[in-house]
C-alpha cells in the first residue's frame, strides 16, 4: 500500500511527472497540452488561476509516484452536473498500479474539494483508458455512459459531496 505523502506540485517535480504522463498518454499533441498546463500552472498564469487548477503529487521515498489535478469543469462537463458548484478531477496517473496511490490522490482531491465548498465531483475517462474504469467505479459515484468529450467516447463519473 501507499506509504508516502500527498502534496502540491513543485517546479522540481515536472520532469518526473512528465515521465508518468508518458506511461498513460501516447498522443504527442495531448502530452504537449499536459506539459504546457504544468508550466502555466507553475507560472501562475491567469488562465490556470481562472480555471481553479490544483495539482497534487504522490511522493514516496523522494520519488514522485503519482500526479492528480482538479479544476472548475468546462461547459462540456458541467452539463452532467446535478449541483451548482461542481469540480472536475482532471488528471490521475501513477507510476505503479495497485499500491493505493490513485486512491490516496483521489482522497486528497475530495478533501480539497470539500474545503473549497464544492458540491460534487465529475471526472471523465475515455474508452482508450477503459482499464481505469473499475478504479473509477470504486469512487462510490454514478457512472454516466456513453458520453463523448471532444469526440472521444467514454464515461463520466459523478460523486456528490
Amino acid at each position: 500500500m501507499f506509504n508516502g505523502t500527498i502534496r502540491e506540485l513543485h517546479k522540481d517535480d515536472v520532469e518526473q511527472v512528465q515521465k508518468i504522463f508518458e506511461l498513460y498518454w501516447t498522443d504527442d499533441e495531448f502530452l504537449e497540452k499536459l506539459r504546457n498546463r504544468l508550466t502555466q500552472f507553475l507560472g501562475n498564469s491567469p488562465e490556470m488561476i481562472e480555471q481553479g487548477f490544483k495539482y497534487f503529487i504522490a511522493e514516496e521515498n523522494g520519488e514522485v509516484v503519482g500526479i492528480a489535478a482538479m479544476r472548475k469543469p468546462p461547459e462540456k462537463m458541467r452539463v452532467y452536473a446535478k449541483t451548482s458548484n461542481p469540480v472536475e478531477f482532471y488528471v490521475l496517473a501513477s507510476k505503479y498500479k495497485n499500491r493505493g496511490i490513485g486512491t490516496a490522490l483521489r482522497d486528497k482531491r475530495i478533501e480539497e474539494a470539500k474545503k473549497l465548498g464544492c458540491t460534487e465531483v465529475l471526472f471523465y475517462s475515455p474508452e482508450s483508458h477503459k482499464e481505469s474504469w473499475k478504479f473509477h467505479d470504486s469512487s462510490g459515484g454514478e457512472r454516466i455512459c456513453p458520453v463523448a468529450i471532444d469526440d472521444e467516447p467514454g464515461c463520466i463519473w459523478r460523486v456528490l459531496l
